[in-house]
């Protein structure tokens, strides 16, 4: 692979539609790839090797960049003497490779330490045969702890196996202190001792879980409460026992009561509870007061995932005593490096104890991930008030389509709109992402929208994901999971919305042309008259 790849789109390009298998953005540290169809959709998620041919990239937790699948067989061969047979697993450090070794219940040696050109490399030496090997990449996948795309890209530069690194704008001067910095500001916290910053979202989100997890068991306290259907790794920490504690779930968010009641029923071995604003994919705002104070009587400590709402537009610090982010959305907004940040509340009756232990959980970035990081984050403020702006118009105009559009979740609708408002800042806005509940099948819409389609969201251009494939696959294809998904308010025939930066009129037009053919089958095929068409107005709230 060369140092880039072509085929760039972002608010600089316009809204068009991208090839299949093109990375998302363009650069060869893409995290986005382009899954432009339902067919294709359906191919990718089912490993249909016709569909994997032509789209091999993808999100680099789910599937492993190139450039670390070529520097993993490197390694292995290295570590293996010579010989091709095994496969090594590499992840962001050593201690990332013992816990998933460990968690898969493979032998201490398994964790290897590698030294490919110079450069130290962490993996683990799968087994041929047997569960250890899935649950290891399971391991690695639902933590975040992976070997950055950089990392790799350096490795192979320096043994000359590439011709050059992809081309891209840092910032090298102190880049983990300069995020700090901005988040601290942004957040609200005292200063960047507060913020801890980790290889990607999850890797926050597990480091956050964790450390809570291990204050807390002197006390006895080991469960935790997780708040309705959220983002389907979180879940899978607690779901596939990653982190060593129990859970229970409330499928209602919006249910104070019995939120209360559970939290009171186990309030001697209560850990935290963990809760999202708004929740993925859902998009529904919990009352983050309300949950303050059922977590102090309680006892436990209330984590919360705060990257779809973004500092800019909540200020979510006084009522959590924790706040983690996926920086490789809105904080970027580049689609094009992998970190994550923990914020440490500074009034937190485990403040204390948090800033002790969270160093022994998770892994920080690599430096040329955070370098990168510094450079884009300079523009989140400004670039989520241009997101708030165009989701509140592509609301509206989404909202003149009843024929396609049955309903949209996001930060201000009916469900979450109060709650939102508790926490929202004085300047901010909703956020750019909606979930749109569709009345058509979603091939209608999906297929001709013309805008980057595929995994990830928070880009600076807009991007769409059928969600509920890309999450949830596994559940579609059965009647139980489709059930199982409809007591969530979920179905096949939704389409997640980023909205991006680019001109509001632009936007408005793009899906009012995917929008406008989508009810000529309900209408024999008779184009619509005396419907007002999308605008470009800003909605008022």
């Amino acid at each position: 692979m060369s140092q880039a790849v072509s085929g760039t789109t972002g608010s600089a390009d316009g809204l068009r539609h991208i090839a299949a298998g093109r990375p998302v953005p363009g650069s060869v540290h893409s995290v986005s790839v382009s899954i432009p169809d339902v067919a294709s959709v359906i191919g990718y998620e089912s490993n249909d090797a016709a569909t994997l041919s032509r789209i091999s990239w993808g999100y680099p937790r789910f599937r492993p960049h190139p450039y670390v699948v070529r520097v993993a067989e490197l390694a292995a061969r290295e570590d293996a003497g010579g010989e091709r047979d095994g496969t090594l697993l590499l992840t962001r450090s050593a201690r990332a490779a013992r816990a998933a070794a460990a968690y898969a219940g493979l032998p201490p040696g398994a964790a290897r330490d590698v030294t490919l050109g110079g450069h130290g490399l962490s993996g683990v030496r799968l087994p041929a045969g047997g569960p250890g090997a899935a649950r290891a990449r399971a391991h690695v996948m639902h933590t975040g702890g992976h070997l950055s795309s950089r990392q790799a890209e350096d490795v192979l530069w320096d043994a000359g196996l590439i011709d050059g690194r992809q081309p891209e704008e840092t910032a090298d001067d102190s880049p983990a202190r300069a995020v700090a910095e901005v988040l601290a500001g942004a957040y609200g916290v005292p200063g960047p001792r507060y913020v801890a910053l980790r290889n990607s979202g999850m890797n926050a989100v597990a480091a956050a879980v964790e450390a809570i997890t291990e204050i807390q068991r002197d006390s006895g306290r080991r469960r935790w409460l997780q708040l309705g259907w959220i983002f389907f790794d979180t879940m899978h920490l607690f779901e596939k026992k990653v982190v060593d504690a129990e859970h229970t779930t409330v499928p209602d968010p919006f249910d104070l009561a019995e939120v209360a009641r559970v939290a009171a029923a186990h309030a001697g071995e209560l850990a935290g509870i963990i809760a999202e604003v708004p929740s993925n994919p859902g998009m529904g705002v919990p009352d983050l007061p309300a949950l303050r104070e059922i977590a102090d009587r309680a006892g436990c400590a209330l984590v919360v995932d705060a990257t779809i709402a973004t500092p800019h537009n909540v200020d979510v610090v006084p009522y959590a005593d924790v706040v983690c982010e996926s920086l490789t959305k809105y904080a970027t907004g580049s689609a094009d490096v992998l970190t994550g940040a923990v914020v440490v509340a500074p009034g937190s009756p485990f403040a204390a104890d948090l800033l002790r232990v969270l160093p022994r959980y998770g892994d920080e970035p690599y430096r040329r991930d955070t370098a990168r990081v510094a450079a884009r984050i300079r523009g989140y403020a400004d670039r989520m008030a241009r997101v708030n702006a165009n989701a509140l118009a592509l609301a509206e105009c989404l909202e003149r389509h009843p024929d396609v559009v049955r309903d949209i979740g996001w930060a201000l609708d009916a469900r979450s709109a109060a709650n939102y408002r508790k926490v929202a800042r004085d300047s901010g806005g909703p956020g750019g992402l909606l979930m749109v509940d569709l009345k058509v099948p979603l091939e209608l819409v999906y297929d001709r929208l013309a805008v980057a389609k595929g995994p990830s969201f928070g880009a600076e251009f807009t991007m769409a994901s059928p969600q509920v494939f890309i999450a949830h696959y596994d559940l579609l294809t059965t009647p139980a999971g489709r059930a199982a998904l409809r007591e969530r308010g979920l179905h096949r025939d939704m389409l997640r919305v980023s909205v991006g930066t680019e001109p509001p009129e632009l936007i408005a037009e793009t899906f009012e042309r995917a929008l406008r053919p989508a009810v000529m089958p309900r209408r024999a095929a008779a184009a619509p008259t005396g419907r007002p068409r999308c605008s470009a107005r800003p909605r008022r709230t």
